[in-house]
Parts: structure tokens; C-alpha cells; sequence
């Protein structure tokens, strides 16, 4: 399979600083979490869901729908950004109700697929609202360093895709998951979970570079500060994270028989495509923040 590396750069010279500016500020941040968060559900009710099970025909019955998961998404984002848990989860049990109550209202007695509708929709809020909230609550958590944490795993998403890819195109055999996505190899998902480790080690090393770097310390603690062989674990850890994630998004396109969520990232794909490491990554690291850094 061809790899247009020109439109992926592009995207990610274009992307990726837009991403940060937007991270910098809490705004912009919600702004940009949401955004993606509603993209993924609406490539995901779209162009996912219909070549899995039949949508409904009656017009109002499918906008009601996608206007459910767009509103599920945005409301648990901005639960996430009031920065109380309790709060979003309450917003959560909340929507989640709110999905059983439409699918009870408009489930056909005839229709022997509602259950899998229904349990598509939940699996939606389990992924895909779940990742991009949590992304949010990690800016808030315990820990004073959210937002380097944010960047830690966008970073280390990344790079451990363009790890991965770069080296499975040039020296992969060995077929990772041939069944379910036939691109990915062994060496690539090492050289993932390489990379990803790399990427920590660096992240967490540029608080010693502070008076050249004076923005670094606020980022992330050093590592003077957090013990070596924690920061392997959770390079590992994250690195295996970036796989499964990939995968499982590649399991559902492949139940779908779709190649791509969308078309939002030239030379990437969908949102879906380019967010799915991510959306593993960002509830990890919000654990780790809550039980291994310091306030």
C-alpha cells in the first residue's frame, strides 16, 4: 500500500503547532478536544455504523441520533473541563441514560438489530467520549503538570505511529494482527513501543535544560523527581497502549469494511484514524498522574 509521506508531513507541520497553541490556553483547549471528540462521533455514527447494522430511514430518526452522540460528547468534554470528577462522571451516567431512553423509544418491535445499535452507541462512549474526556480531566488532575502531560501523550502518540510505520514499511515481515490489519508488523509495533519510551525519557529530561529551556520545568517534574525505571514502565506501557489502540480502531473498520474513518487529515484519514493511540494514551496517563506524581 502506497504511503502519501508528502500530505502526512504536511498535515503534521500544519497540525501539530496549531495543536499546541491550542492546548495553551484552557479555551482553546476545550475548544480543540471538543471538536475532535464530535469529529470521531460523527465519522463513527456515519461512516462506520451504517456498514455495520441498518440506520434508521425516517430522516428525524437519524439526525435525532447524531445529534445524541455529537451532544453526549460535548456535554462529558465540558463536564471534564469544570475539573470535578464527580461532575463528569455524573454527566456520564447521565448521557448514558439518555442513550438507553432513545434506542427504548425507537426501537422497532420487528427489528432484530436494536440491540447492536445500542450497544454500538455505548461503545462509542466507552472509546471514543471516554478518551477525549479524560484528556480533559488530565489537564486537572492531582498532579500540577496536566499540561505537560497532555503534550507527553500527544507526543508519544505520534511518534510511536511514525515510529512504527516508518519502520514496518522498510524492515517489517511479521504481520502483528494479519486478520484484522494487515499493514502492521512485529517490528513496527517494537519500534512503537521504542519510540514511545524515548519519548518520556526526553520529555522528562527537559526540566534539567531550564535555564536554556525556562518553560521547561513547568511542563513536567524532573527526573530527579521521578525514578527512572517508573518512566520506562510508562514509556512500555504507553508504547503497547499506541498498539492496542491502533488495532482495535482497525478491528472496527474491518468489521465495517471501511479503510478509513474520514477524510479530515490529508494522508492520514479520519479524525477517528489519526486520534485512535490517543484516545488509550490520555486515560493511562490520567491514572498515573493521580497515583505517581506529585502535586
Amino acid at each position: 500500500m502506497a504511503i502519501a509521506w508528502g500530505r502526512r508531513v504536511l498535515t503534521g507541520l500544519v497540525g501539530i503547532p496549531s495543536a499546541l497553541w491550542l492546548l495553551s490556553s484552557d479555551v482553546g483547549m476545550l475548544l480543540l478536544a471538543t471538536t475532535l471528540c464530535c469529529l470521531s462521533l460523527v465519522e463513527f455514527t456515519t461512516s462506520i455504523c451504517p456498514q455495520i447494522v441498518p440506520q434508521p430511514k425516517a430522516a428525524t430518526e437519524k439526525l435525532a441520533h447524531h445529534v445524541l452522540m455529537v451532544a453526549t460528547g460535548a456535554v462529558l468534554c465540558v463536564g471534564a473541563w469544570t475539573g470535578v470528577k464527580l461532575v463528569h462522571d455524573a454527566l456520564s451516567l447521565g448521557m448514558t441514560l439518555a442513550i438507553f431512553a432513545f434506542h427504548i423509544a425507537t426501537t422497532k418491535k420487528t427489528d432484530q438489530t436494536a440491540l447492536i445499535k445500542l450497544l454500538l452507541d455505548l461503545f462509542a462512549l466507552l472509546y471514543i467520549v471516554n478518551g477525549f474526556s479524560h484528556a480533559i480531566l488530565l489537564r486537572y488532575s492531582s498532579s500540577k503538570y496536566g499540561l505537560g502531560l497532555q503534550i507527553l501523550g500527544l507526543c508519544c502518540a505520534w511518534v510511536c505511529d511514525s515510529g512504527a510505520l516508518v519502520a514496518g514499511s522498510f524492515m517489517g515481515h511479521t504481520k502483528l494482527a494479519p486478520v484484522v490489519s494487515p499493514g502492521k508488523t512485529l517490528v513496527g509495533a517494537i519500534a512503537g513501543v521504542i519510540s514511545s519510551v524515548a519519548t518520556v525519557l526526553i520529555m522528562f529530561t527537559l526540566p534539567h535544560f531550564s535555564s536554556v529551556l525556562p518553560w521547561a520545568h513547568e511542563l513536567l517534574p524532573p527526573l530527579d523527581v521521578v525514578p527512572v525505571t517508573h518512566l520506562l514502565v510508562l514509556g512500555t506501557v504507553l508504547g503497547i497502549l499506541c498498539s492496542v489502540g491502533d488495532l482495535v480502531e482497525s478491528y472496527v473498520k474491518r468489521v465495517a469494511g471501511v479503510k478509513d474513518s474520514g477524510a479530515f487529515f490529508p494522508g492520514h484519514g479520519g479524525c477517528l484514524d489519526r486520534m485512535d493511540s490517543f484516545l488509550f494514551v490520555a486515560p493511562c496517563l490520567y491514572f498515573y498522574s493521580q497515583l505517581a506524581l506529585p502535586n
